[in-house]
């Protein structure tokens, strides 16, 4: 083992006097220390006739103290430019301004004391929910909406306004009707997507109508029928990324006048959120899709409420896993419907 250099065993020392003085302050024995330090600058009793004078104290630097923790990642150099005074003046720890003891916590102590976290700040609630489709109450707004969407979609089509209009084979602005005031809005557009222009298509699609099949089939909103024409299908974006890449941020700020016009049209009763993508535009905070389910929010006069994607429930297919907290996710959404 090399020997140190007068540099660095001046930090070692250093390092230990702060460690001790930590220690003792913890114990509530810093007065004692502080006693027994002023005798010795005196010349009191403890200290020998042959005794070494006592360097002069040296004021404390403004850097931040050593943490009684601290990494011991930095090299030895490194933590000492950064914390210890000059090599020739450690001789003591006269340099150090003693205080009152101050209680340390224990970290875990500490941890357990930590305030909780804020609540989420959700977006206020509406003052009318939209109309149902029960007793033909949304037929008004059916009928409104065709021309709107029509309009949204040609638009969506002729798009260039980012990249993605270069590399799409064609827009998919979306799929399905005003009729229940159900809205799925996903993420982008994949490849069996993007060469048919209809969204959800492809296998994760298949699996987002057997979904939805399954809530007709066990009549979860009576008296309304629940298949692809009835509920409005989406994406945030409405063309592909390439190699179904996540969607860039300025892509979203591009396309999403497009998702937020077809809502309006709709007046959809309720909205789901598939995937992290929609739930962040639409919710206004950030998050994983674990942190945001499980709860109703509101967007202007609908409800809305944020399940995961079904491409991620074909890439965990446990019955145990995702697909039953979906399922418990649909039957919310069919319970958020039928209540005001």
């Amino acid at each position: 083992m090399s020997e140190r250099t007068p540099r660095e065993e001046a930090a070692s020392i250093a390092r230990a006097a702060r460690r001790l003085l930590e220690r003792e302050r913890a114990r509530g024995g810093g007065e004692l220390l502080a006693a027994g330090v002023a005798r010795v600058r005196a010349g009191g009793e403890g200290r020998g006739p042959a005794a070494t004078p006592v360097a002069t104290p040296v004021a404390p630097r403004e850097a931040t103290p050593v943490a009684l923790f601290e990494s011991t990642a930095p090299s030895e150099s490194a933590r000492f430019e950064a914390a210890a005074p000059d090599a020739t003046e450690v001789a003591a720890p006269a340099g150090f301004t003693l205080s009152a003891p101050e209680p340390i916590a224990h970290p875990a102590r500490a941890r357990a004391e930590k305030p909780a976290a804020p609540a989420i700040e959700l977006p206020p609630f509406a003052a009318d929910l939209n109309p149902s489709a029960l007793d033909d109450g949304r037929a008004a707004v059916l009928a409104e909406s065709l021309p709107l969407l029509e309009t949204i979609a040609t638009e969506a089509r002729a798009c260039e306004k980012c990249g993605l209009c270069r590399t799409r084979i064609q827009a998919v602005p979306g799929v399905g009707s005003a009729f229940s005031g159900i809205v799925f809005v996903g993420e982008a557009p994949g490849a069996d997507e993007d060469e048919q222009g209809e969204p959800f298509v492809g296998r994760a699609g298949q699996l987002l109508t057997k979904m939805i099949a399954a809530m007709d089939e066990r009549r979860l909103i009576p008296g309304v029928k629940l298949d692809r024409s009835t509920v409005f299908i989406c994406n945030v974006l409405k063309c592909r990324p390439p190699e179904n890449r996540n969607p860039m941020p300025n892509e979203i700020e591009q396309c999403s006048p497009y998702v937020i016009r077809q809502l309006e049209a709709l007046s959809p009763r309720i909205i789901c959120c598939l995937g992290k993508f929609a739930a962040e535009l639409l919710c206004g905070i950030r998050g994983s899709v674990g942190s945001m389910r499980g709860r109703t929010y509101r967007w202007r006069g609908a409800k809305l409420i944020v399940t995961y994607h079904p491409a991620y429930l074909l890439r965990n297919p446990r019955p145990e896993g995702p697909k039953r907290e979906v399922w418990n996710d649909l039957q919310r959404l069919a319970q958020e419907y039928l209540t005001d």
